[in-house]
């Protein structure tokens, strides 16, 4: 179906939102937002889920940005990802 589920802990203090992004290749020039902000921390939980069935195949890069309160963030969690089908 193309859709993948991000699992991970998205928790700071003082926490205000935090969003899932990709981008094309290993270092990506620009940042695509994967659905919507999120405003509530999750501990080893459920991110959000990444429909990546009309992208085509390749590496991405998955970002995570957990902000605080004064907009403030930690440096971002990044993964490589496959598509591969």
């Amino acid at each position: 179906s193309g859709i993948t589920f991000i699992k991970g802990t998205a928790a700071i203090d003082n926490f205000w939102f935090y969003k899932l992004e990709f981008g094309s290749g290993q270092l990506p020039a620009e940042w695509s937002l994967i659905k919507e902000l999120h405003y509530q921390p999750v501990v080893n939980g459920i991110l959000g889920d990444w429909n990546t069935g009309a992208l085509p195949e390749g590496v991405y890069t998955l970002r995570l940005v957990v902000v605080d309160i004064t907009g403030n963030f930690p440096q971002p969690c990044q993964v490589r990802v496959n598509i591969d089908r």
